[in-house]
């Protein structure tokens, strides 16, 4: 298998942002809304923080008590959707069990939402009209595109435990003429399907699932998963299984993470372009 490397892939995208902030005139803001003490989430936070840096992009972070009352959160997103020098607002999921999750996405401005969540940026993207596209999606299309190989006409299976989570990256690498569609782990026909996926996505949160019987010889593997283990983190797939497969893949970690971050901060620069232009355009 040949390795896709997403950090190397996320270190070019960071330098390409910040060139174009330099020419931006301002510094665009991203605000990060992280509820509770779960490691891993204290963790992707303080990467996206880095990443922000690096990119020249400002990252206010609010931390909360997971006890935090729901209103409170909403205020604060309803505050921050207020401020000219915010272009971007994300919140970091998963969410503590008495929280909306879907409440609490909804109220952030969807021209400010980064990672493309809002249900009215959904809406968009299945219409064909998105404001902003998934991050998660996007950072997955950067990657198979970062092969090389003819994409023309290929058929991309999406192993995800929801059609709500593969709908946006189906529809984002529909963009690149590839044929998209998805499938459940418990799917008693799975591996038939897996076997003839010229690209193959996991995302299911179930450690070394998709082994080397699974794959297609050739095939783009991405994989989604990031599990904690005793032997580390690991991915959904098999890596020792698959690892001598001709084909492509993302390592976990080091893969689908960095380049997602990357694309979240591309957003950001993206509505601060376009707070910009219609600045320009009210004076004009």
């Amino acid at each position: 298998m040949n390795i896709i490397d997403g950090k190397e892939i996320a270190k070019k995208i960071r330098a390409d942002i910040k060139k174009e902030v330099k020419n931006l005139g301002f510094t665009p803001g991203l605000a990060t809304i992280l509820v509770g003490s779960d490691p891993a989430s204290h963790l992707y936070v303080k990467l996206k923080q880095k990443a922000a840096e690096k990119a020249g992009i400002k990252n206010e972070v609010y931390l909360y008590f997971a006890s935090v009352p729901e209103k409170e959160i909403i205020e604060k997103i309803k505050e921050l959707s207020q401020r000219t020098d915010i272009h971007g607002i994300l919140v970091q999921l998963p969410l503590p069990e008495h929280l909306d999750t879907n409440k609490i996405i909804g109220s952030i401005d969807p021209r400010k939402d980064v990672d493309g969540f809002h249900p009215d940026n959904l809406k968009k993207l299945a219409e064909g009209q998105p404001y902003i596209l998934p991050g998660l999606a996007l950072g997955i299309r950067k990657l198979i595109e970062a092969t090389e190989v003819n994409l023309e006409n290929k058929k991309a299976l999406i192993v995800c435990n929801s059609g709500v989570f593969a709908e946006p990256i189906e529809r984002v690498l529909a963009a690149d003429k590839i044929i998209a569609s998805h499938a459940n782990p418990d799917d008693i026909q799975l591996q038939e399907k897996t076997k003839k996926a010229d690209i193959l996505v996991v995302a299911i949160g179930r450690p070394n699932f998709v082994g080397k019987e699974m794959i297609k010889t050739g095939a783009i593997i991405i994989d989604v998963g990031t599990n904690r283990t005793e032997e580390g983190v690991v991915g959904d797939v098999d890596f020792a299984s698959v690892k001598d497969t001709p084909g492509f893949i993302t390592p976990v970690p080091g893969g689908v993470g960095p380049v997602t971050v990357a694309m979240l901060l591309q957003n950001t620069l993206k509505i601060a372009n376009n707070s910009k232009r219609k600045t320009n355009d009210a004076l004009n």
